[in-house]
């Protein structure tokens, strides 16, 4: 059985640009109908995710995740706990 050590995830926001991740959880603090949507978007555990670009202050990140891109906010991407792929 393989362990996988916490240390290696990190946070969406902190994530390099153009480097694969894998979202490992997306925590409850943004409420259920949150993580209902971020679901729909396809954002739960194991899906592959990398971010595109991120604004000037870092309030916004483009992200690209199952064949398509999206956009939001800091706030959200603090919850979503990736670790690097490969």
């Amino acid at each position: 059985m393989k362990c996988e050590n916490k240390e290696s995830y990190t946070s969406l926001k902190s994530a390099g640009l153009n480097t694969r991740f894998k979202v490992v959880k997306v925590h409850e603090n943004l409420g259920l109908n949150m993580l209902r949507r971020l679901g729909d978007l396809g954002i739960v555990e194991g899906t592959e995710i990398s971010v595109l670009k991120k604004s000037f202050l870092g309030k916004t990140l483009l992200v690209s995740l199952n064949g398509y891109t999206l956009s939001f906010r800091d706030n959200i991407a603090k919850i979503i706990e990736v670790k690097k792929v490969g």
